[in-house]
């Protein structure tokens, strides 16, 4: 039996029933064509890795693409960095903490992070009607929140320590209430 030489790498498009197309890499030998085998790190598939990666770029890369975020949201989402300002006493101060984005379970939010504006954060967050959990008490970097939110910060004195760069294109949220997601 002669071994199946390869004369031409040829890609054998198919149209399918729902109007997908899809690629085949084939090699033309004494017995006809027959299915490839591409080497992952060769020429040819890293040709049609590329031609993939933009056929799965639908939106072209805009973020004008991604969905506006809801006024509303109830995520979970772990607390990245805790910050403190002065009690509050007489003074309401709201302080803005960045989270990351486990789950979001009400809402339309696409980003991981997402920056909460807390009233008070010395006395804690309350506990939503109905909600189960622990009341959040303090804030530690690391635990996971179930929070309501509402955007906007609220009022009072705000201190936003993430001015700057990206941070500051995204909207703020208030909390309005939550709960300690048990680890």
């Amino acid at each position: 039996m002669i071994p199946a030489r390869a004369v031409s790498l040829v890609l054998a498009s198919l149209v399918g029933s729902t109007g997908c197309w899809m690629s085949m890499p084939v090699l033309e030998s004494s017995a006809g064509m027959v299915p490839a085998v591409i080497a992952p790190e060769s020429d040819a598939a890293v040709a049609v890795g590329e031609v993939d990666e933009s056929l799965d770029d639908v939106d072209g890369g805009d973020p004008s693409g991604l969905r506006e975020p809801s006024g509303q949201l109830e995520v979970e989402a772990e607390l990245v960095e805790a910050r403190s300002a002065p009690h509050c006493g007489k003074s309401k101060f709201v302080v803005v903490m960045r989270y990351a984005v486990k789950r979001v379970l009400a809402g339309t939010y696409d980003e991981r992070d997402l920056y909460v504006a807390h009233m008070c954060p010395e006395l804690g967050l309350p506990l939503c009607g109905g909600g189960k959990g622990e009341r959040v008490r303090h804030f530690r970097a690391g635990e996971v929140h179930r929070l309501s939110l509402a955007r906007g910060t609220g009022s009072g004195a705000i201190v936003d320590k993430f001015t700057d760069g990206d941070a500051d294109e995204l909207p703020r949220y208030r909390a309005r209430c939550g709960a300690l997601v048990a680890p």
